[in-house]
């Protein structure tokens, strides 16, 4: 745990006014919040469970092993390298295991009779036809991983002693909002006193262990811009699919769709699935460069609040982009209005920051604002 939970030294720029209790978990609450965070307890799908990198021929390929509940994986191909790190965002391939034996784990292609898979704790070994591809396990970190607040940012939640100071309990939002943290670290679950129009905001996150789920199942959340605009928060490391059904344009039709051993689903439409670091019920890119659960992440939010007229009326609409570690995922979407779950009412010229909760599963640190005049 220790190694996993390293807290940051940040300068508090920002003082805020009275100190606010974070609440404590109760037995349960702490043994099933524990059980999502505990690398250890884990074990060999973790260790196994990550991103890998080699050459076929003169070219890279990256692969993305994403654990799945009974012990098993699937994996994503990609052509080029890792999202962010060579592959171009074109066609990939999919592969998926058996149930883990003793420390080695045995892809199938979905698509291609031709390509398999075999993965161990020396790395993945990729066969196609009669070429094998040796690749390497590799842990990649956000370009902006524990960046500092600068002079007259407002920091939320960081320092050598994280507090709940900037952040109150709320009834007019949906689910929790009490103040709650978890081994110095602030859980899913919270809205700022302070109300905020335009801004950058920067937030480091974790996502749990949740293998036997699947999108948007997997740390489900989200950060609220104005309590009114979600940037969605989940786990969709190496999934190319939603629980909407919705598939990447570029998934190829899977070779045995009716059979029932498959553990992916078949593709329901063309919609672009939602994916972490992207404005809920909008598209982003896929696979996005999501890293596994467990590894701190970030993403950093450039948002200008809507505007109005002296009648009240809307004259230009929110506008949002995202970067998840350090990687356009949004570049200037209008929204059009409120997304799904967010404050009820309308629209306003500014508004708190609301940390959505949906299960407590996500952890936060080093999280900070620079406004906008």
């Amino acid at each position: 745990m220790k190694s996993v939970f390293t807290s940051l030294a940040l300068c508090l720029v920002i003082a805020w006014p009275g100190v606010v209790r974070a609440q404590a978990l109760d037995k349960d609450a702490e043994a099933a919040t524990k059980k999502l965070f505990d690398a250890q307890a884990i074990g060999s799908e973790l260790k196994l469970q990550g991103e890998y990198v080699g050459k076929d021929g003169d070219k890279s390929v990256g692969v993305q092993v994403v654990a799945r509940s009974d012990k098993s994986f699937h994996a994503l191909v990609l052509e080029g390298g890792l999202p962010g790190d060579g592959w171009d965002g074109g066609q990939y391939g999919l592969l998926e295991s058996g149930a883990l034996a003793q420390g080695r784990a045995e892809f199938r292609s979905l698509t291609d009779a031709g390509i398999s898979a075999a993965l161990d704790e020396n790395g993945l070994t990729l066969k196609r036809g009669d070429r094998q591809v040796s690749l390497k396990r590799v842990e990649r970190k956000s370009a902006t991983l524990g960046e500092q607040p600068p002079a007259g940012a407002v920091v939320l939640f960081g320092g050598a002693a994280p507090n709940m100071d900037a952040f109150e309990e709320r009834k007019d939002i949906e689910g929790m909002t009490v103040p709650t943290m978890f081994e110095g670290h602030m859980l899913a679950g919270a809205v700022t006193k302070r109300r905020f129009r335009d801004y950058k905001l920067h937030v480091e996150f974790m996502t749990g262990w949740e293998p036997q789920n699947i999108p948007w199942r997997r740390a489900d959340a989200g950060i609220y811009m104005l309590s009114r605009y979600e940037v969605a928060i989940g786990d969709s490391f190496g999934f190319d699919f939603d629980l909407s059904g919705a598939t990447s344009p570029q998934r190829g039709k899977l070779l045995d769709e009716k059979n029932a051993s498959a553990k992916l689903p078949p593709a329901k439409n063309n919609n672009a699935p939602r994916v972490c670091g992207s404005v809920f019920t909008y598209p982003s890119k896929v696979p996005n460069p999501c890293l596994p659960p467990l590894v701190w992440q970030t993403l950093d939010i450039d948002f200008t609040a809507p505007r109005f007229g002296s009648d009240g009326k809307k004259t230009s609409k929110a506008v949002v982009s995202v970067k998840l570690n350090g990687h356009q995922t949004i570049d200037k979407l209008e929204v059009n209005g409120p997304t799904p779950h967010g404050f009820k009412g309308p629209e306003t010229a500014d508004g708190p920051i609301w940390f959505e909760a949906f299960g407590r599963r996500v952890l936060y640190r080093n999280i900070w604002v620079v406004e906008r005049p």
